[in-house]
């Protein structure tokens, strides 16, 4: 059963306004040029980097479930699905940044290797401070980060754990 979930699809839409302008651009360097060669080069361009951003944009897109035994990331334009104990959970983070939605970034191992994902956070506020109770629950060795600093959400978790979690991240760092 589901606990929380989330998705990168807000990058999504990033990506698509980014492919309409290199495309414009391609069209209106096409528009304004009378050497033929330049149109095609120009428009031929503007698709290899639509092509590009779509190729990166399919890696980056993934939904992610919290279950109770572990955590579930579904890629559906790869169809692959990576499945992570809570064991492996190494670091979340809460991001907040001036006129963006706010995000979460987790630190996990997959084998040898440490992988990283950024994603629209799973919860506001009070039920982010559950969430972060529950991830707890289920690893205590979990390192919380907040960015900014000076954000709510990080007095609220000095409420429930103390100033003693920043004193773990200044001994790791």
């Amino acid at each position: 059963m589901t606990k929380y979930s989330s998705s990168s699809s807000f990058s999504s839409y990033e990506a698509v306004i980014a492919s309409l302008v290199f495309l414009g651009i391609g069209i209106v360097i096409a528009n304004s040029s009378e050497i033929i060669w330049i149109k095609v080069i120009s428009i031929l361009i503007s698709i290899g980097i639509v092509i590009l951003i779509i190729l990166y944009q399919r890696k980056r897109t993934f939904d992610i479930k919290f279950l109770e035994n572990e955590i579930i990331i579904k890629y559906p334009f790869l169809k692959k699905t990576s499945q992570v104990p809570y064991v492996d959970l190494l670091q979340i983070e809460f991001i907040s940044a001036y006129r963006t939605p706010n995000r979460n970034r987790i630190k996990f191992k997959i084998g040898n290797k440490i992988e990283s994902l950024r994603f629209l956070t799973v919860a506001q506020s009070d039920q982010y401070i559950e969430f972060i109770k529950w991830l707890k629950s289920k690893n205590d060795k979990l390192e919380l980060k907040v960015f900014p600093s000076d954000h709510i959400i990080n007095h609220k978790i000095q409420e429930v754990y103390g100033l003693k979690y920043r004193k773990i991240l200044k001994k790791t760092l």
